[in-house]
Parts: C-alpha cells; sequence; structure tokens
C-alpha cells in the first residue's frame, strides 16, 4: 500500500509539474499527456457487459469501452451523442471447412475448403492436427488444398482437425473429420518345414510380426516351379495345402500375407519337397516315421480325396520319463479322440515350460526326417499305435514299430495327479501318476 501511494504521489507530481505522464519513459512526447511505452504489453481498456455499459449515465464525448458479450466482444465509443462500435478491418481468418480424411502408409491426408471470410488479412497457411496425439501437417497456401499429416501409427484411428492462419492470428478449429485408420502391407510372413504327399504338398507358416495396422485376411503358397498356389482365409499362423503338383518333381514354396490394402513381399523360400503317386499305407516308413493310422471320414485332419493321417517316430525318444515338470497342475489336455494329441501337447507345454524333462516338451522337441510338428499321442492315438504297428498286430504287420513291452504315456489328463498310459506288454490303458517314469514315442500327421 505505501508503494502505490509513493507511485500515485509521483504521478500526480509530474503531471502538475510537467502536464503530461510518461509510463515506461522518461521523456514521454510533447504532444501526448500520456505516454505509455512498451514492447512487451498492451494498453487494457474497460472491459464490462453491454449492460453494464448502458447503465453507465452521463457518457463523456469520447469514452470507449470493450462490451464483452456483444458480437463475439466489441469496441464500443461515446460520440457524445450515441454509442458506436469500432469494427476491426482485419481480424483472424474464420475456421476452414474439413473435408474427408485418407489414410496411408503411418499418414493421412485431410482435405479442406478455404474458409468464407479470410478476416480482411490473406491466409498464409492452414494447419492440420490429429487427435489422438496431436501431431501436425501443414499447407502453405491461401486457398483450399489437402494437408498430409505423417508420424502416425499403423493401427491407431485418428480424426482431425483444422486451422487456418494470416497475418493476424489463427482462426478456430474447424469441425472434426471422419476417422482413419493408417496402415500398410503386412511384413513377409515365416515359412515352416514343408512336406509332400500324392500330388500336394503342405506348407505351414508362421504369422508375420507385423500385420501393417490392417488384420491378415489370407495367407497364399506358391510353388516353384509352376506356380501352383493355395490359400486359408485366416489371420494367424497354419499351414497351406497346395494341390494339383507333378508326381516326382522337386519343389519349394513361399508365402505370403494379404490384408486391406495388399500383399506382403514372399517370405523366404522353404524346403524342397518331391510329390509322390504312391498311397502311404499303414506300416510304410514315410515323411520320418512308420504310417500307424490312415484319416477316415469324420477324423480330424482328414480331407475327401487325398491321403493324411498319423505317423510315429521309429524310435522312442525315452524309455523313462515323468509326464509332468516335477509340479502337480492342470493342464487342461482332456482330448482322447484321434486328431487331439497336438493340441493336448501345445495346452501342456503353455503350462509346465519348455524344458524337455517331461514327455509333451520332449515330443515336441523331436526333429525326425527333418520334421517340427511331432507331439505326444493321445489315448486312442496311443492305442492305434499299438493295435496297428506294436505288438496288437490287428494287420498283420508285427512290431514294426520296435516298441518296448512297456508303458508308453500318452497325452490325455485325467485330472491333477494322473494321466493315461498304455501297456504294451498286455494291451491295457490305465490313469497313473505323473511322477512315474514311462516311454516316449512321438507323433506326427502328415
Amino acid at each position: 500500500m505505501k508503494h502505490f501511494f509513493t507511485l500515485l504521489a509521483a504521478v500526480l507530481l509530474t503531471a502538475t509539474t510537467y502536464a503530461q505522464v510518461g509510463i515506461g519513459t522518461t521523456t514521454p512526447d510533447a504532444s501526448s499527456a500520456l505516454d505509455i511505452t512498451s514492447t512487451t504489453k498492451g494498453l487494457l481498456i474497460p472491459r464490462m457487459t453491454n449492460a453494464q455499459r448502458q447503465a453507465i449515465s452521463n457518457p463523456a464525448a469520447g469514452l470507449q469501452v470493450f462490451v464483452t458479450d456483444l458480437d463475439g466482444g466489441r469496441f464500443m465509443f461515446y460520440d457524445g451523442t450515441e454509442w458506436g462500435t469500432i469494427s476491426f478491418t482485419e481480424k483472424r481468418p474464420d475456421a476452414p471447412i474439413i473435408g474427408t480424411a485418407v489414410a496411408g502408409n503411418a499418414q493421412a491426408t485431410v482435405s479442406i475448403t478455404a474458409p468464407s471470410s479470410n478476416g480482411g488479412s490473406a491466409i498464409t497457411s492452414y494447419t492440420a492436427t490429429s487427435s489422438p496425439g496431436g501431431i501436425t501437417g501443414t499447407l502453405s497456401q491461401a486457398g483450399s488444398g489437402s494437408i498430409t499429416v505423417t508420424g502416425l501409427t499403423n493401427g491407431t484411428a485418428y480424426t482431425f482437425t483444422v486451422t487456418a492462419t494470416n497475418a493476424i492470428g489463427t482462426s478456430l478449429a474447424s469441425a472434426v473429420s471422419n476417422s482413419v485408420v493408417p496402415a500398410t502391407i503386412p511384413d513377409a510372413p515365416t515359412i515352416g518345414t514343408a512336406s509332400a504327399g500324392i500330388t500336394v504338398a503342405t506348407v505351414p507358416f508362421t504369422a508375420p510380426s507385423s500385420d501393417g495396422g490392417s488384420a491378415i485376411t489370407s495367407y497364399t503358397a506358391t510353388s516353384s516351379p509352376g506356380d501352383f498356389t493355395g490359400t486359408i482365409s485366416q489371420s494367424g499362423s497354419g499351414s497351406i495345402t497346395v494341390s494339383g503338383l507333378t508326381t516326382g518333381t522337386a519343389y519349394t514354396f513361399t508365402v505370403t500375407a494379404t490384408n486391406a490394402i495388399g500383399t506382403s513381399a514372399a517370405s523366404d523360400a522353404s524346403n524342397s519337397v518331391t510329390t509322390t503317386s504312391e498311397v502311404p499305407m499303414v506300416g510304410d516308413f514315410y515323411q520320418g516315421g512308420v504310417v500307424f493310422y490312415i484319416f477316415e471320414s469324420g477324423d480330424t485332419g482328414y480331407i475327401a480325396g487325398e491321403i493324411h493321417g498319423l505317423i510315429a517316430a521309429e524310435a522312442d525318444q525315452s524309455i523313462a520319463l515323468q509326464w509332468y515338470n516335477g509340479s502337480y497342475v492342470t493342464t487342461g489336455a482332456t482330448g482322447t479322440a484321434i486328431g487331439t494329441g497336438a493340441a493336448n501337447t501345445t495346452a501342456i507345454i503353455s503350462v509346465q515350460g519348455t524344458q524337455t524333462s517331461y514327455a509333451a516338451r520332449l515330443a515336441r522337441a523331436y526333429t525326425g526326417g527333418g520334421y517340427t510338428d511331432w507331439f505326444l499321442p493321445s489315448k486312442d492315438e496311443l492305442n492305434l499305435m499299438y493295435q496297428n504297428i506294436g505288438q496288437g498286430d490287428d494287420l498283420g504287420l508285427g512290431n514294426v514299430g520296435n516298441f518296448d513291452v512297456k508303458y508308453y504315456w500318452s497325452s490325455t489328463e485325467y485330472n491333477l495327479n494322473n494321466a493315461a498310459r498304455h501297456n504294451f506288454a498286455n494291451d491295457s490303458q490305465v490313469n497313473f501318476n505323473k511322477n512315474r517314469t514311462n516311454n516316449v514315442r512321438a507323433v506326427r500327421a502328415f
């Protein structure tokens, strides 16, 4: 308060002595009563509502105020007779009109129409801003056009607003654009180990690490030579059957992935496989092991007009291994039927880990014949091994699987503590404690 009265006294003294006041200067202009000098601040006159202005009694000619609720805010002055407004001759532009946004690869293009009024000063640029992210793109021109906003994340949905800028300032934002999702073609899939059949080949693949921001809709395997193709319409990993191949010809394969944007580059080439005209029979040595079952209609894996089935490894992977990894836990591997062993094995490993100290993981780790899709058979699949190529000898082939007269583990879990095993000595199946050690024989489907 003391400082205020000191300043007031100084102003009054200056005004009395010199009849003029300088603020920000010690040498006010001789023609001025009040000379305010600043390069960082402006003169702020009284602000009030229109009703408050109208309530001023006996306004003096030249009185000026800023009315906050009149036409968005207006300067008004009294000329001695009536009040009038001081109109802008130049101001910031109106908001531009936004058009359609179109997505690209990590970017989007936003069309704009110039506003109806540039505020009396030529528009110098437009700026588009994304939501989310606040990523911007700029177009330096006065008229309508389009702005490309780069640096967007593929797979993320964006909307945009646009502002216009002139020498006075920047407009309000336009309305919000349509939503777009930038994307590109997927990365190339990873090829697996191809296997040949009768004029067909099966080509496994792993989905690429990036789908480009747009869901993969299909994969296509292509042969070399011949450019024979096969397609599954899905987004994840799997395998493709290529049919119509020529018997006795060696083929390699590549796989591409397709999304709504386009098709990826091709994967690396697969291993070379040669198709055969011979029908594999139970007991034949084929694709890394011994055929012990041919799928029939209704079996998982059956394809009409093609020969597919199950193969047992030529020898045991272990003669004494526990079913579990050392901890009693349920894995959900309860499948018993033909075609459930692979899923059982995957379920067990997902719970019990990747160490090869237990039956299912050791079976999956087997690479006989160069194949990596081996698994621990289900209860029914294990029974078929015993009956068809083991001591059961239902087909009169003898023990072509070279099985021990011992117990073999299946992948079928009975409960927390027990799983199914098959006695290859007397053809009996029982549920036994997971901590017991039994033989392990891997199988695969072809």
